[in-house]
């Protein structure tokens, strides 16, 4: 079983981490993608510079010019670089932290069956990359015995989307079948976009299709703070974010895969978040109601969350 790692760069600050986390690995991948959508080509010309020749010497990698249109398409041109060369592909981004038996437990954990992707547990990291917390993983999951789980679609929608909760973590802690890397192309549940928690919805997308293989072992790091989205809590990504949730409850209502009880229970407390977080933020203010009277059942919400919703996604550009 081989592997491709896909990195949308842009930063170039955690290169050297990056570079250590793939050549420490216990089985490293047969391809390395790099997609540079660094502002002036910054991330391609220090690999290719001689502090980076022996990482390069020891990585099959191959760099090619992103398309400088925002992240979520430079993981599609990734997607198509890759092209379903290999059995498998990991998108890993860039500001991520890898641990070295990463690849050889999600390989382990494919050999088991026919999965569309296998999650693995990891850390939150402060900005130097040193472990701090952990994920907020559901007890029935992490108090299993055993190392790898299979969760179908009715476990992971039901333990997301009812408490605005992405346990599960980001595309860095996944690896992907082709079947779900096409997934990509078209974020969407019942007509409804939940761009902004692509990956999520990624993965609920993929439990459709067969159950996915969670792995206990915490095989990398999510790194908050610093540069990332993440840490930038009124930028339109973090906003997105927030409103990514309502988006994945109507759609997931719609395809008949979340309860109403269970969908009014994400809006409350969207409605509770978005009320202490954007109130005064002229983009984010028409959803504070508009989330009161989806929890309420109000059955006039849905057309104007779509309406603003997807004016949002057009303004914001992602």
């Amino acid at each position: 079983m081989h592997v491709t790692t896909l990195i949308p760069a842009y930063k170039t600050k955690y290169l050297v981490e990056l570079l250590t986390g793939l050549v420490t690995q216990t089985r490293q991948p047969q391809r390395v993608i790099v997609s540079d959508d660094s502002p002036n080509g910054e991330f391609g010309a220090l690999l290719r510079s001689p502090n980076m020749e022996l990482a390069m010497r020891k990585l099959p990698i191959e760099i090619h010019q992103g398309p400088r249109a925002g992240a979520y398409e430079n993981f599609k041109n990734l997607i198509r670089l890759w092209d379903g060369s290999t059995e498998f592909c990991h998108l890993m981004l860039d500001d991520d932290v890898l641990y070295p038996d990463f690849y050889m437990r999600h390989m382990m954990a494919h050999a088991t069956g026919h999965h569309p992707c296998s999650i693995s547990a990891r850390w939150n990291s402060n900005e130097r990359g040193q472990p701090v917390e952990g994920m907020p993983i559901p007890k029935a999951v992490w108090f299993s015995n055993d190392r790898t789980l299979l969760l179908d679609a009715t476990v992971l929608f039901s333990t997301t989307l009812p408490e605005c909760q992405n346990w599960l973590g980001e595309f860095s802690n996944c690896v992907m079948r082709k079947e779900m890397a096409e997934l990509l192309f078209k974020p969407e549940f019942g007509g409804v976009s939940y761009e902004g928690l692509w990956d999520l919805g990624a993965f609920l997308a993929a439990s459709l299709i067969s159950p996915v293989v969670y792995i206990q072992d915490r095989l990398g790091a999510f790194r908050a703070g610093g540069e990332g989205h993440s840490a930038q809590m009124l930028g339109k990504h973090m906003k997105a974010a927030h409103l990514g949730y309502g988006a994945l409850a109507l759609g997931a209502t719609r395809i008949g895969r979340l309860g109403q009880e269970q969908a009014r229970q994400c809006y409350a407390g969207l409605h509770g978040a978005l009320h202490n977080r954007y109130a005064q933020e002229p983009d984010m203010a028409p959803f504070v109601d508009i989330m009161r009277r989806l929890s309420q059942g109000d059955a006039t919400a849905e057309a104007d969350f779509l309406q603003h919703w997807n004016s949002f996604l057009t303004s914001h550009k992602f």
